[in-house]
């Protein structure tokens, strides 16, 4: 893996600097549109921004220990801060049990809500993360989880992708509403 600053961010910035990780999906880059527009918004809004990029490394057996090893390597390749963030898409959420941990805010997107170990971190977590998934999705299980102290946004006919199958227009807005949710948790965390 390696990672990359945004383009457009500032390498140095003056005042207390907040540092945002995005780390990508299996198949899903950090410039697709669910990741690309939240970087995008968090650099106009002066984040210094740390992309993952997945290169020809293998999680094995441990995507929980792969995907934490990529959010610590994007943190510390990135200047100190005041503020962390990470926003992940579906593997990138495997780094949730390590955000836990650090206790460092997220935007998990489509995360991947049948994995045992993201359910216990989701139930045991005092953390009011942003989870967003798609009613079609088969990952986006949350049934058993209404009690996290987490805000669950569920996008009315989206898959995996958030995306509503062969309606571009519908896909476009149902993302458009995800965003919306990215930006008013971004404010709730002092952007």
């Amino acid at each position: 893996m390696e990672t990359f600053l945004w383009p457009g961010c500032a390498q140095h910035q003056e005042g207390e600097l907040k540092v945002a990780a995005v780390l990508p999906g299996a198949g899903y880059k950090v410039e697709a549109p669910l990741l690309y527009w939240p970087a995008e918004m968090l650099k106009d809004r002066g984040w210094h921004v740390r992309a993952v990029r997945w290169t020809n490394d293998e999680p094995g057996d441990d995507p929980h220990g792969f995907a934490a090893r990529a959010v610590e390597q994007a943190f510390a390749e990135a200047p100190a801060a005041g503020q962390r963030l990470i926003v992940a898409k579906s593997f990138g959420t495997f780094a949730m049990p390590w955000a836990d941990a650090a206790n460092v805010p997220a935007i998990w997107l489509t995360p991947i809500l049948t994995d045992d170990v993201i359910r216990r971190t989701l139930s045991e977590t005092s953390k009011s993360d942003l989870l967003i998934g798609g009613e079609r999705d088969k990952f986006w299980v949350t049934a058993g989880l209404t009690e996290s102290a987490a805000t669950f946004v569920e996008i009315h006919d989206a898959d995996h992708s958030l995306q509503v199958p062969n309606d571009w227009r519908a896909s476009q807005a149902v993302q458009a509403q995800a965003f919306t949710a990215v930006e008013r948790f971004v404010a709730t965390i002092g952007a």
